[in-house]
């Protein structure tokens, strides 16, 4: 998708979270995921649901690939960094894959009340049976995206998607980086990571722009245009060669 394009979904974003919600819900259906394939989940203490949006894959019984980011945000500040840069990528990310043949169904959760403790990922891996999470190959968190060139929570990460990530990321002419932050905070990787699920978070974040998060200056403003869409392109490629490359 054209760069424009990417930049004008990211300037839709509301401090309400109902309306940011909704604004997903409403980005989800023009690309295509509507019907049965876009549902919600309850998430209890919190008056938002997850939102589901699910890409079939080759077959009824499809390993899955897990890509999420979170709608909900912090007191202050816009939210536009945490988390509305990562969670308004997977409308679009659907749009980019749907016309591709693949193996693996690929589902994008925009979770609610991550903020408050990782409330709607947690819910989704209570929820789904252990044969479901036998099945599911990989989750990719975006995470904070957009205030310097992607990077990758290596000390978190399965080295196999690392690996994976590393060869992505030089075959589109960028340096594969690592910011470790796990003495930062947490994110909706951790659950899955507790379900022995693979996990890698895309982020931006490092000890310079840091103060950002959860401040008045996380705004849209905050936001590299050129940064954040490098992460969109980065994690589309990526997306893409783990179908073929993860089992």
């Amino acid at each position: 998708m054209k760069q424009p394009v990417i930049q004008q979904r990211l300037e839709s974003l509301s401090r309400k979270v109902s309306e940011r919600r909704a604004t997903l819900e409403s980005l989800f259906r023009e690309a295509g995921c509507d019907g049965a394939n876009l549902s919600t989940q309850k998430v209890p203490g919190s008056k938002e649901p997850n939102l589901v949006c699910t890409l079939a894959g080759g077959g009824a019984d499809a390993p899955m690939i897990v890509v999420g980011g979170h709608f909900d945000l912090a007191e202050r500040g816009d939210g536009a960094v945490d988390d509305w840069s990562g969670a308004v990528l997977l409308p679009s990310l659907y749009e980019c894959l749907r016309g591709t043949p693949r193996k693996h169904a690929y589902v994008f959760i925009a979770f609610a009340a991550e903020e408050v403790g990782l409330h709607g990922s947690k819910e989704y891996v209570k929820t789904i049976s252990p044969a479901e999470r036998q099945s599911v190959h990989a989750m990719i968190n975006l995470e904070c995206l957009g205030l310097s060139t992607p990077k990758v929570w290596a000390s978190r990460a399965d080295k196999h998607l690392l690996e994976g990530y590393a060869r992505v990321a030089r075959a589109l002419g960028m340096e594969p980086e690592g910011s470790n932050v796990d003495k930062v905070g947490d994110d909706d990787s951790h659950p899955f990571l507790n379900a022995k699920i693979p996990v890698l978070t895309l982020h931006s974040i490092t000890s310079e722009n840091l103060g950002i998060l959860h401040s008045v200056r996380d705004q849209v403003s905050a936001i590299d245009p050129d940064a954040y869409y490098a992460a969109y392109r980065l994690t589309a490629a990526y997306l893409t060669y783990l179908d073929s490359w993860v089992e």
